[in-house]
């Protein structure tokens, strides 16, 4: 198999947060205990941080410790009275999610990030998810390195701002020597506007400056060891060619729901160019447009799966482009109808959970359309419910709430096809681990999705999410339906719960990393950075896919959803564009978990 997954001292601290969970009740598998547990390990990173014009250097502490059986949680104290910073508790979540995903480990762990100093910022992701697997496989972290940077889901180091700043601060601190930047950060902004090449800045105390594009090369610099070559393997330097999970797609010609996913295909783009007739302003066509030629390059291709990913967003922005012609009247109508018919077709999957890893593939792309017609409806609901009769309103509910009802609409079609297609799906392969504790991952996902929204909020205010940012107005929705969708879910472990968790995790991240995007510098092509980022991401979801593979599955709506990311990506180069990667990465991290295919 070809895999690779990415990657107590006493303290007067006067803040502490404690996220806890419910029902993590596995072990990690690996860890410095004698079982693959944790007991008592420790360590320190330094952490880099900037508010404004004045960075600063402070230390992060990581400990993490068995929970014997109990719930996973993360207490994460700063050294401040106003508490700790949104945007930080995402951070740190973010990071934890990671490592737990990407190395496949079971979190059945009590965590503790001790910070000496308040940061508000996603820069100490990166270095706290190196932190977390440092303490996985026992490693040192050796002093004289910082890095700098986000973290994603899938192992990226994301861009930060303020780094002339942090560079700055750590020559005053002194005691490094080697700074790790994100990729393509080498020349960055400072507070001011200006250009800083950080090479010649470190120089000037006797420091050096290197980029990373993903959590492993910056473990293999921080702790002196490389990351096990089998479980993580050097991801492409460029996406030209990117490695695909669709090679040898002829071999899924034959797979079971190979026709049904050929009429599925069919279904959604009639469904596209249904709404694009109607379509006033042909500007807003566009994307949609885009969507179905990728799709049908997908079909010429021989990945129907791929296929169905393109023409299932085809559909949606084209229901988008066409809401402006939609009353509100009857976009409220609609959406009343939809959150009715997405809550049965919920009730149906938890009353037929699947049974094969080919039948979770299907419910993960089911379920999570159906929870996000009920949330997108209720949005609607909210939006327009106070809304004057007249459609001339220039107000931003007006316009989210009428987008919100069309892709409801959309979705709910999409949920529906999902859900007349699962007998076929269930004669399926691919074994699923009856041991397998579906609670405690949909615990993790779920937390993680809350301070990703959080920390999103906390920075966007609560006015209304603007029309077109649809990746906003999808999270939005979620989060405002998070307690009726749990409430729907149950609490027995159910796929419900980790396919809206799964979703939720995935919708969350996009708009948190959008809000967070740096300036490049003007001269400075970010090109390469880019490329990096997405061979990353295609790298570790291809990875998660040969697993399944191994396991004798063949998942082909994962397949399609990172065939069509990439052809997404690829298509368009520009920062912040590996984030499509999240939803097909996390779908088969998820199915991994489910299969248990990393526990031996």
């Amino acid at each position: 198999m070809r895999f690779r997954p990415l990657v107590t001292t006493a303290l007067a601290l006067v803040c502490v947060v404690v996220l806890a969970g419910c029902d993590l009740r596995f072990s990690l598998g690996f860890g410095t205990g004698s079982d693959g547990s944790f007991d008592g390990d420790e360590l320190t990173v330094p952490v880099l941080y900037a508010h404004g014009a004045k960075g600063g250097v402070t230390s992060q502490r990581i400990t993490a410790a068995s929970a014997d059986g109990g719930d996973l949680s993360i207490d994460i104290t700063e050294n401040d009275v106003s508490g700790v910073a949104p945007v930080t508790q995402s951070a740190t979540w973010t990071a934890v999610a990671a490592a737990t995903l990407l190395t496949g480990a079971r979190p059945d762990t009590a965590y503790t990030f001790g910070l000496d100093a308040r940061i508000d910022t996603p820069g100490a992701g990166a270095v706290t998810a190196v932190g977390v697997l440092a303490l996985y496989y026992g490693t040192e972290v050796q002093p004289g390195v910082a890095l700098a940077g986000g973290v994603t889901p899938f192992g990226t180091v994301s861009p930060v701002a303020g780094l002339p700043e942090q560079v700055s601060a750590a020559i005053e601190a002194g005691g490094i020597d080697t700074i790790l930047v994100p990729a393509g950060q080498r020349i960055a902004v400072d507070a001011d506007g200006a250009a800083v090449d950080l090479d010649q800045l470190a120089a000037t105390g006797g420091m050096t400056i290197a980029e990373v594009a993903d959590v492993a090369s910056a473990y293999a610099v921080m702790t002196g060891e490389d990351l096990p070559e089998a479980a993580f393997p050097t991801p492409a330097a460029s996406p030209t060619p990117l490695p695909s999970a669709t090679e040898g797609s002829e071999s899924l010609a034959d797979t079971p729901g190979s026709e049904a996913i050929a009429a599925a295909v069919d279904d959604a783009r009639a469904r596209a160019d249904t709404a694009l007739a109607a379509t006033v302003d042909d500007a807003r066509a566009v994307p949609a447009r885009a969507a179905l030629a990728r799709a049908q390059a997908l079909r010429e291709a021989g990945d129907e799966a791929g296929a169905l990913s393109a023409a299932v967003a085809a559909a949606d922005l084209a229901a988008v482009a066409a809401a402006s012609a939609v009353s509100v009247e009857d976009a409220m109508a609609s959406a009343t109808a939809t959150r009715a018919a997405a809550a049965e077709l919920l009730a149906t999957w938890a009353q037929n959970p699947p049974d094969t890893l080919d039948a979770a593939d299907l419910a993960l792309e089911g379920i999570g359309a159906a929870a996000e017609a009920y949330a997108l409806a209720g949005y609607t609901g909210s939006a327009l419910a106070e809304q004057p009769a007249s459609d001339d309103a220039d107000d931003g509910d007006l316009e989210g709430g009428r987008t919100a009802s069309a892709l409801a609409s959309s979705s709910l079609a999409t949920a529906q096809a999902s859900i007349d297609r699962r007998d076929v799906a269930d004669d399926g392969a691919g074994a699923l681990d009856r041991d397998a504790d579906l609670d405690g991952l949909a615990s993790l996902l779920r937390r993680a999705a809350i301070a990703a929204s959080d920390a999103y909020d906390a920075r966007a205010g609560d006015g209304p999410v603007a029309a077109d940012d649809l990746a906003a107005l999808r999270s939005r929705a979620l989060a405002a339906s998070r307690d009726d969708l749990a409430a729907l879910a149950g609490d027995d472990g159910s796929w419900l719960a980790v396919a809206i968790a799964t979703l939720s995790f995935a919708r969350s991240t996009p708009p948190l990393l959008a809000q967070s995007r740096v300036r490049v510098p003007d001269g400075v092509d970010p090109a390469v950075a880019v490329q990096q980022r997405i061979a990353v991401g295609d790298e570790y979801a291809v990875r998660a896919v040969e697993a399944l593979a191994d396991a004798g599955a063949a998942v082909p709506l994962v397949r399609g959803a990172l065939a069509d990311a990439t052809a997404t990506a690829v298509a368009s180069p520009t920062p912040g564009a590996s984030t499509v990667y999240a939803t097909p990465f996390l779908r088969a991290r998820v199915l991994a978990f489910a299969a248990g295919v990393e526990r031996d």
